[in-house]
């Protein structure tokens, strides 16, 4: 796949006459992945197995295998947990957030701003858990 900057491609959408002209044009710049996909990646690349991740996310793993396997969509929260448990860097898991349409974690935002902290001190989800629930906010066991 092709990558195209997305200013481009908004420039393009924006003064485009004719939407299935434009829609055409710009398809093959478009992101049609699935988190299913991109987990299998992260698996992948980073060399862990499933059961690994869903422990270190704190995913029950009847439920977890189901987001493996692309048969439930898991929360936000569900999936930075899976991110949590993969070890993924903050880039890397906005990276996959934003690919796989779910909200990028935002520091503005109370709840992401402690993950956000967790993340880049490679902290464990109980120990992110206990930094939420310090700051009156709702943990990832809830």
């Amino acid at each position: 796949m092709h990558e195209k900057d997305t200013d481009k491609l908004v420039h393009s959408l924006k003064k485009a006459e004719d939407f299935h002209t434009i829609f055409s044009e710009t398809r093959q710049y478009t992101i049609d992945q699935t988190l299913k996909t991109y987990l299998a990646y992260w698996l992948s690349e980073k060399h862990v197995s499933k059961s690994a991740v869903l422990k270190k996310a704190g995913i029950a793993e009847a439920t977890g295998y189901q987001y493996f396997d692309g048969k439930r969509n898991p929360s936000r929260e569900k999936v930075i947990a899976l991110m949590i448990g993969l070890g993924l860097t903050l880039e890397e898991s906005n990276e996959l957030m934003k690919k796989t349409g779910y909200a990028q974690l935002y520091p503005k935002h109370p709840w992401d701003a402690v993950v956000i902290y967790g993340i880049t001190h490679s902290l464990t989800i109980s120990e992110i858990d206990d930094y939420l629930y310090s700051e009156g906010l709702k943990t990832f066991g809830e």
